[in-house]
């Protein structure tokens, strides 16, 4: 399902809403009490959702990053991660037509202001695999 910039906004501002109405129905606020929006996330000390899931997309790609190599979810980011290096998987590997040019790792580089190949060396690093693999290597 090719998903545009708008479709993304608009999806985006209506998990915006459910957060915050959710937020007002939690602290027993109505509509009629006019308390803004901002008064709302001051006394739940919640960030914003966007943020959240922002988090969280980190989150998951630095697990993936550290699974095995044997396991497809991760050679999927990792082909992908190298091909942004500039190492193409194979000379006939090409996007299928109608796919979105805007995939998931595209979304993390814009969550984190970091590319994903540097937050793929970050997560090996930081993960317990930096220190398994030679061990491994060796067995």
């Amino acid at each position: 399902m090719l998903q545009t910039l708008g479709d993304r906004l608009q999806q985006t501002q209506a998990l915006e809403v459910f957060h915050v109405r959710c937020q007002r129905q939690i602290l027993g606020v109505w509509w009629f009490d006019f308390i803004r929006n901002d008064e709302i996330a001051l006394r739940t000390s919640l960030l914003p959702i966007t943020n959240l899931i922002a988090e969280r997309r980190c989150s998951v790609f630095s697990h993936i990053a550290r699974l095995s190599e044997a396991v497809p979810a991760n050679q999927a980011p990792c082909c992908r991660v190298a091909a942004s290096l500039g190492r193409p998987p194979h000379h006939s590997w090409k996007r299928r037509p109608g796919h979105p040019r805007n995939n998931w790792l595209e979304h993390i580089r814009q969550d984190s202001g970091i590319s994903p190949a540097d937050l793929w060396r970050r997560a090996i690093k930081r993960g317990h695999e930096a220190t398994l693999r030679p061990r491994l290597a060796t067995r």
